[in-house]
Protein backbone atom coordinates (compact mmCIF):
# COMPACT_ATOMS: atom_id res chain seq x y z
CA UNK A 1 0.00 0.00 0.00
CA UNK A 2 1.55 3.45 -1.10
CA UNK A 3 0.25 6.66 -0.53
CA UNK A 4 -0.13 8.98 -3.34
CA UNK A 5 -0.94 12.78 -3.36
CA UNK A 6 -2.34 13.76 -7.16
CA UNK A 7 -1.72 17.55 -6.31
CA UNK A 8 -4.59 18.21 -4.83
CA UNK A 9 -3.63 18.01 -1.02
CA UNK A 10 -5.72 14.91 -0.96
CA UNK A 11 -3.16 11.55 0.10
CA UNK A 12 -5.25 8.31 -1.63
CA UNK A 13 -4.10 4.87 -1.14
CA UNK A 14 -2.92 2.91 -3.89
CA UNK A 15 -2.52 -0.77 -3.26
CA UNK A 16 -3.02 -2.40 -7.07
CA UNK A 17 -1.43 -2.31 -10.78
CA UNK A 18 -3.15 -2.06 -13.70
CA UNK A 19 -1.71 -4.62 -16.21
CA UNK A 20 -3.19 -4.63 -20.28
CA UNK A 21 -0.11 -6.08 -21.84
CA UNK A 22 2.43 -8.53 -21.05
CA UNK A 23 2.36 -7.76 -17.15
CA UNK A 24 -1.26 -8.87 -17.22
CA UNK A 25 -2.13 -12.15 -15.06
CA UNK A 26 -2.93 -14.44 -17.89
CA UNK A 27 0.25 -14.04 -19.34
CA UNK A 28 2.85 -12.77 -17.00
CA UNK A 29 5.95 -12.48 -19.95
CA UNK A 30 8.23 -10.96 -16.21
CA UNK A 31 7.20 -13.94 -14.00
CA UNK A 32 6.23 -10.96 -11.13
CA UNK A 33 2.54 -12.55 -10.57
CA UNK A 34 3.61 -15.33 -7.57
CA UNK A 35 0.52 -17.12 -5.45
CA UNK A 36 0.73 -14.17 -2.67
CA UNK A 37 -1.09 -12.27 -6.05
CA UNK A 38 -4.52 -11.73 -6.13
CA UNK A 39 -5.75 -10.44 -9.81
CA UNK A 40 -8.83 -9.91 -11.41
CA UNK A 41 -9.89 -9.01 -14.79
CA UNK A 42 -10.33 -5.01 -15.32
CA UNK A 43 -11.36 -2.36 -17.15
CA UNK A 44 -9.66 1.30 -17.28
CA UNK A 45 -12.20 4.06 -19.11
CA UNK A 46 -10.77 6.95 -21.15
CA UNK A 47 -7.75 5.46 -22.74
CA UNK A 48 -6.73 3.55 -25.97
CA UNK A 49 -4.58 0.68 -26.51
CA UNK A 50 -2.00 0.57 -29.32
CA UNK A 51 0.88 -1.34 -30.63
CA UNK A 52 4.02 -0.41 -32.59
CA UNK A 53 4.34 -2.98 -35.24
CA UNK A 54 7.99 -4.09 -34.75
CA UNK A 55 7.65 -4.27 -30.95
CA UNK A 56 6.29 -7.17 -29.10
CA UNK A 57 4.14 -5.39 -26.47
CA UNK A 58 1.83 -2.63 -26.51
CA UNK A 59 1.24 0.89 -24.99
CA UNK A 60 -1.65 2.96 -23.69
CA UNK A 61 -2.29 6.44 -24.24
CA UNK A 62 -4.76 8.47 -22.09
CA UNK A 63 -7.58 10.11 -24.30
CA UNK A 64 -10.00 10.90 -21.56
CA UNK A 65 -12.97 9.22 -23.31
CA UNK A 66 -15.09 7.19 -21.40
CA UNK A 67 -16.06 5.51 -24.59
CA UNK A 68 -12.25 4.31 -24.69
CA UNK A 69 -11.93 1.46 -22.88
CA UNK A 70 -8.55 -0.81 -22.15
CA UNK A 71 -9.20 -4.31 -20.78
CA UNK A 72 -6.40 -6.00 -18.60
CA UNK A 73 -5.98 -7.38 -15.16
CA UNK A 74 -5.93 -5.70 -11.76
CA UNK A 75 -2.91 -6.79 -9.60
CA UNK A 76 -2.99 -6.65 -5.41
CA UNK A 77 -0.23 -7.94 -2.84
CA UNK A 78 -2.08 -7.86 0.76
CA UNK A 79 1.73 -6.98 2.10
CA UNK A 80 2.34 -3.61 1.90
CA UNK A 81 6.20 -4.10 1.53
CA UNK A 82 5.56 -7.11 -1.41
CA UNK A 83 3.41 -4.21 -3.09
CA UNK A 84 6.44 -1.65 -2.81
CA UNK A 85 8.62 -4.37 -4.30
CA UNK A 86 6.85 -5.50 -7.05
CA UNK A 87 6.09 -1.67 -8.06
CA UNK A 88 9.74 -0.91 -8.24
CA UNK A 89 10.19 -3.98 -10.51
CA UNK A 90 7.08 -3.60 -12.61
CA UNK A 91 9.11 0.43 -13.08
CA UNK A 92 12.39 -0.89 -13.56
CA UNK A 93 10.60 -3.32 -16.61
CA UNK A 94 8.23 -0.23 -17.78
CA UNK A 95 11.40 2.02 -17.86
CA UNK A 96 9.20 4.15 -14.92
CA UNK A 97 11.51 6.82 -12.79
CA UNK A 98 9.94 9.47 -10.73
CA UNK A 99 13.23 11.17 -10.77
CA UNK A 100 13.74 10.65 -15.08
CA UNK A 101 11.05 13.07 -17.36
CA UNK A 102 12.16 10.83 -20.42
CA UNK A 103 11.30 7.15 -19.08
CA UNK A 104 9.42 4.83 -21.54
CA UNK A 105 5.95 5.02 -19.60
CA UNK A 106 4.63 7.19 -17.39
CA UNK A 107 2.74 6.18 -14.24
CA UNK A 108 -0.59 7.41 -13.31
CA UNK A 109 -3.24 6.51 -10.87
CA UNK A 110 -6.61 5.54 -12.36
CA UNK A 111 -9.69 4.51 -11.46
CA UNK A 112 -10.22 0.50 -12.65
CA UNK A 113 -13.11 -1.07 -12.56
CA UNK A 114 -13.01 -5.26 -11.80
CA UNK A 115 -14.95 -7.84 -12.69
CA UNK A 116 -17.10 -7.60 -9.49
CA UNK A 117 -17.78 -4.03 -10.15
CA UNK A 118 -15.55 -2.75 -8.23
CA UNK A 119 -13.59 0.57 -8.38
CA UNK A 120 -9.62 0.84 -7.35
CA UNK A 121 -7.12 2.84 -7.52
CA UNK A 122 -4.54 1.86 -9.13
CA UNK A 123 -1.37 2.73 -11.09
CA UNK A 124 -1.41 2.02 -14.68
CA UNK A 125 1.67 2.71 -16.74
CA UNK A 126 1.13 4.99 -20.33
CA UNK A 127 2.84 6.71 -23.33
CA UNK A 128 2.28 9.88 -24.38
CA UNK A 129 2.96 9.82 -28.29
CA UNK A 130 2.32 12.05 -30.95
CA UNK A 131 -0.55 11.49 -33.25
CA UNK A 132 1.73 10.68 -36.31
CA UNK A 133 3.64 8.10 -34.23
CA UNK A 134 0.02 6.69 -33.25
CA UNK A 135 -0.81 6.99 -37.28
CA UNK A 136 1.59 4.51 -37.59
CA UNK A 137 0.64 1.68 -34.86
CA UNK A 138 -1.98 -0.63 -34.83
CA UNK A 139 -5.06 0.19 -32.40
CA UNK A 140 -6.99 -2.15 -30.56
CA UNK A 141 -10.14 -1.22 -31.60
CA UNK A 142 -11.72 -3.40 -28.42
CA UNK A 143 -9.01 -2.37 -25.94
CA UNK A 144 -8.09 -5.69 -25.12
CA UNK A 145 -4.57 -6.97 -26.08
CA UNK A 146 -5.44 -11.16 -25.62
CA UNK A 147 -8.78 -10.76 -27.90
CA UNK A 148 -7.68 -13.21 -30.60
CA UNK A 149 -9.47 -11.35 -33.44
CA UNK A 150 -7.31 -8.10 -32.80
CA UNK A 151 -3.98 -10.26 -32.43
CA UNK A 152 -4.47 -11.97 -35.92
CA UNK A 153 -5.44 -9.25 -37.76
CA UNK A 154 -2.08 -7.26 -35.76
CA UNK A 155 -0.37 -10.40 -36.94
CA UNK A 156 -1.88 -9.71 -41.02
CA UNK A 157 -1.18 -6.24 -40.81
CA UNK A 158 2.37 -6.61 -39.83
CA UNK A 159 3.51 -9.04 -42.92
CA UNK A 160 1.61 -6.76 -44.94
CA UNK A 161 3.76 -3.89 -43.94
CA UNK A 162 7.01 -6.12 -43.96
CA UNK A 163 6.38 -7.32 -47.55
CA UNK A 164 5.61 -3.62 -48.87
CA UNK A 165 9.16 -3.10 -46.84
CA UNK A 166 10.78 -5.63 -48.56
CA UNK A 167 9.75 -4.44 -51.87
CA UNK A 168 10.60 -0.88 -51.18
CA UNK A 169 14.44 -1.89 -50.07
CA UNK A 170 14.86 -4.34 -52.65
CA UNK A 171 15.26 -6.96 -50.07
CA UNK A 172 13.75 -10.60 -50.25
CA UNK A 173 13.99 -12.23 -46.58
CA UNK A 174 11.53 -14.78 -44.97
CA UNK A 175 8.04 -14.54 -45.97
Amino acid sequence: MLLFSAGTGKTMVVDCIFAYGTMRAEIDRWNMIDSNCQHLKAKACGFKLYQEYSLFYPFATKTCKDSDVIEGSVLHWNDPVVFAHKLAGYDTIEGYSEDRENGLYQRIVVDVEDENRQIRKAYMYIQDQSPEYIEECFAFANGDWLDSTATEHFDTEKKRIDQAARKILGRHGPK
